[in-house]
């Protein structure tokens, strides 16, 4: 019985990861993504805005999924 409790809790927490490295990565790169189209509509330029943000979206995005499975990793 204890080790069901032990193996639910194990899949709640990989769950629970899963989802919060999702989302980060989500926000990140929509939310450069969508910056950089705003700035590039402000100005008038071309799609020059929109890469770069969301290059940087995508390295950051990758860079703090690093950092938490890291942490993650460090804990167990």
């Amino acid at each position: 019985m204890n080790k069901k409790k032990s193996t639910g809790a194990q899949i709640a927490q990989a769950l629970s990861l899963l989802s919060q490295l999702s989302i980060m990565m989500l926000v990140s790169i929509f939310g450069c993504f969508f910056i950089g189209k705003f700035i590039d509509t402000k100005l008038n330029t071309g799609p020059i805005f929109t890469l770069i943000f969301l290059v940087l979206g995508i390295g950051g995005a990758f860079m703090s999924v690093y950092k938490t499975v890291i942490g993650y990793t460090k804990r167990k």
